[in-house]
């Protein structure tokens, strides 16, 4: 059952060293045995710079959201416009870039929730379909994306800098657009209300 007082709300420059801190201590939670401390030290350090994170809350085809139970931060997730290629070209896909809890607060309907939401994103966009990455030895997430619908579409081996490489399933998951949603590519990239200070 869902904790009472969740909210999921987006990222703003005030968040930023906050949300660098819990990524780095949920990643160091879990990805610890499954890839390297140096690699999870150079992707926090990549993803997390204010740098990094202001770019990707200035942008209209992205977002990132800060989940807080009780006005604590325990998670957070991430998404954007872009085609199972990568491409921003193919507007019919939305790719769930991030979706992270702290250890603590797994097993409580939190991860679904965040998923429900971008679902949600996705489905009022027109998209028809949401795809992700995710490390074949992440089995945990691999099957909680497997419940939720999501099916492997490829094997993926990604260079991501520094020596580093990420060995992935890339698993994709059909949705149906609203009626009346916004689609063919056309979106409202103004209305960036909640984004940056």
């Amino acid at each position: 059952m869902l904790p009472a007082d969740v909210t999921l709300t987006p990222v703003r420059k005030p968040d930023f060293a906050l949300i660098r801190e819990l990524a780095g201590t949920i990643w160091r939670q879990h990805y610890t045995g499954i890839v390297s401390s140096a690699q999870i030290d150079f992707m926090v350090t990549g993803r997390f710079s204010d740098e990094a994170l202001w770019d990707h809350i200035q942008a209209g085809d992205r977002w990132l959201m800060l989940l807080r139970v009780a006005g604590a931060p325990v998670g957070y997730c991430g998404y954007e416009m872009a085609g199972l290629d990568g491409e921003v070209t193919d507007m019919a896909a939305m790719k769930l870039g991030q979706l992270y809890l702290l250890r603590s607060h797994r097993g409580l309907g939190l991860g679904r929730f965040m998923l429900e939401h971008v679902e949600g994103q996705a489905h009022e966009r027109g998209r028809r379909m949401i795809w992700l990455q995710v490390n074949r030895r992440n089995t945990g997430a691999v099957e909680f994306y497997r419940a939720a619908g999501f099916a492997v579409v490829r094997e993926a081996v990604f260079e991501i800098g520094g020596g580093f490489v990420m060995d992935d399933f890339v698993m994709a998951k059909g949705i149906q657009p609203s009626v009346g949603a916004i689609s063919d590519g056309i979106f409202d990239v103004t209305d960036t209300s909640g984004r940056g200070d």
